[in-house]
């Protein structure tokens, strides 16, 4: 696959400093559309499994049920549950003292944010790969998840190293990421199996297929990124869900761009009026990324898992023009696909989702969106 770098506005810059945002005076929880078994006013407690992997993040009591809209524009309804503050917790199970000496069925007991089919997808495993890589640019969560526990993670590959006796772990990083290489190299030294492994600021590297072929990796291997080290942390040492997820929200439109800890089920618009106070309507926002993301209304948006974050932009002056038959869009895909024969023909072509062929059409047009059937946007 063909990696570019990419352009990109350097005056857009992240705050140093992960920004908390723990104390919502709701979550919404999905149901689906599955029958209700908690009536209005019943009680909640933080942990409470309310539908499927969805927990509760907070204590409180269930006041409505509501359409919210999923990262992937879906609609889903959602349990309304007003916080008490209280953080009253479902179960109080004892958090382990130490986890490097865990068995696989113990560790299968204890997951609930990564599946046991990836994780122990095979037991002859010889490369354990850790991705802390955010391709999406403008997006670090991946990038601060580490520096804000850089320990944790190493103490859980250690217990992976464990459960896969001679295999050695690659933590991949970019070789721009400077703070998290000097962190990385501080503690290292007393993790004789752990490599670190620097790459390219290109485009798409972090993808599992790019990642193994740059590190040339032909033997069994896991794949996991750094979010999903410290989820599985926090399972197996905590023995509880995630409540919590960081989202990056920035943009040339904000004065002061961040990544922030939030819990899981709020609403994004109201960390958007505690932080920013702008009316959303006025700007361009893209949830998930400017490349890979989709431009949406996120009136109505919450926070899961999936989401990543948002870009928030000054509505572009930029106007759409007829195509000019350069074929830069051609050139610049990554997987040889034709993105003029969706836009001109609607033809279906393979597409990664990658969104390249808009990134560089001098004419402004989102092929983007004719290739994955969205094309009135």
């Amino acid at each position: 696959m063909k990696l570019i770098s990419l352009d990109k506005d350097y005056s857009i810059k992240l705050n140093s400093q992960v920004t908390n945002y723990l104390n919502p005076d709701f979550i919404y929880v999905p149901i689906k559309n599955n029958p209700v078994t908690f009536k209005k006013n019943s009680k909640i407690k933080k942990g409470d499994l309310i539908f499927n992997q969805y927990y509760a993040s907070i204590s409180g009591r269930v006041i409505a049920i509501k359409k919210c809209i999923m990262w992937d524009k879906s609609s889903e309804k959602c349990l309304i549950i007003a916080n008490d503050f209280q953080e009253k917790l479902a179960s109080r199970i004892a958090t382990r003292k130490k986890i490097n000496n865990l068995t696989i069925e113990e560790i299968k007991q204890d997951l609930k944010d990564i599946s046991e089919d990836k994780l122990f997808k095979s037991l002859d495993i010889k490369h354990i790969i850790i991705c802390g890589i955010d391709d999406e640019p403008y997006i670090a969560n991946e990038v601060f998840i580490q520096k804000e526990n850089t320990k944790i993670i190493l103490e859980t590959i250690d217990v992976l190293l464990n459960i896969f006796p001679g295999s050695t772990a690659h933590v991949c990083i970019k070789n721009i990421d400077s703070e998290n290489i000097m962190t990385y190299t501080n503690f290292l030294g007393t993790y004789t199996n752990i490599e670190l492994n620097l790459v390219e600021d290109l485009y798409l590297i972090g993808q599992e297929q790019n990642l193994i072929q740059k590190l040339n990796i032909k033997d069994s291997y896991l794949y996991l990124k750094t979010s999903e080290v410290f989820a599985l942390y926090n399972n197996i040492k905590k023995r509880k869900p995630l409540f919590e997820t960081f989202i990056t929200i920035t943009g040339d439109a904000l004065k002061n761009p961040q990544v922030i800890n939030t819990k899981l089920g709020v609403k994004v618009l109201d960390i958007i009026n505690t932080y920013y106070k702008l009316d959303i309507n006025n700007y361009d926002v893209y949830v998930n990324g400017l490349m890979q993301g989709t431009k949406m209304n996120i009136a109505d948006l919450i926070v899961t898992k999936e989401l990543k974050g948002l870009i928030i932009m000054n509505k572009s002056k930029n106007k759409t023009k007829n195509c000019i038959n350069c074929g830069k869009c051609i050139e610049i895909c990554p997987i040889n696909s034709n993105p003029l024969l969706a836009y001109k023909k609607g033809i279906k072509v393979k597409c990664i989702n990658c969104g390249l062929c808009t990134y560089i059409c001098p004419a402004y047009i989102n092929l983007k969106n004719y290739l994955v059937g969205d094309s009135n946007e």
